[in-house]
């Protein structure tokens, strides 16, 4: 199919690009361009949405939505952070309701991502054109540099195979241009 194309294509940029594994913020940064790549090869028919797991805390998400010729079914992303204090949830398309304070403890925290909303008391956030989105055990990353975070709670990419990233060259060469981010962080 396209997608499973599509999705090896990325796989194979990722693996000729990187002889060691890359920070987030650099695999961000890397996805974010390929996604463009391909999305500038046909933009006004492209349809590309996908979620690519890293590890057991990371997940990319990716959004260029769209509809296919003749539908009125819009393809996109939608995203909601359940977190604490947990509350209850009432489905869209059944009657039916789950209360998350029953089911969770306090330290808990999930992204739920979907084509549209699954709950109507939550507040779903629709992924803008063009957007990745690292999230980092339900926390959501817009941008490359923010992905230092994850970096920092010791969410980073690891293998037994590959080489650690050089997470100091990359770290240097992020902080220079967004001194903010790091603000209070030791960097």
């Amino acid at each position: 199919t396209d997608s499973e194309a599509l999705f090896c294509a990325i796989m194979n940029a990722l693996k000729t690009k990187f002889d060691r594994l890359p920070s987030l913020p650099v695999l961000h940064s890397t996805i974010q361009a390929l996604c463009q790549e391909i999305v500038d090869f046909d933009a006004d028919n492209t349809i590309l949405n996908f979620l690519l797991t890293c590890g057991e805390h990371n997940m990319f998400a990716y959004s260029w939505p769209g509809s296919r010729p003749n539908s009125n079914v819009w393809n996109g992303l939608h995203y909601t952070v359940r977190e604490y204090p947990f509350k209850r949830a009432k489905l869209q398309d059944l009657d039916y309701e789950v209360d998350f304070a029953h089911l969770t403890k306090e330290e808990d925290r999930v992204a739920v991502i979907a084509t549209k909303p699954l709950t109507m008391d939550e507040e779903w956030v629709e992924m803008e054109r063009g957007q990745l989105i690292l999230f980092d055990d339900g926390v959501p990353h817009k941008e490359s540099v923010e992905c230092f975070m994850a970096e920092l709670n010791g969410h980073g990419l690891s293998s037994s195979v590959l080489p650690a990233p050089k997470l100091e060259e990359d770290l240097r060469r992020f902080s220079n241009s967004n001194a903010a981010v790091f603000a209070g962080s030791g960097i």
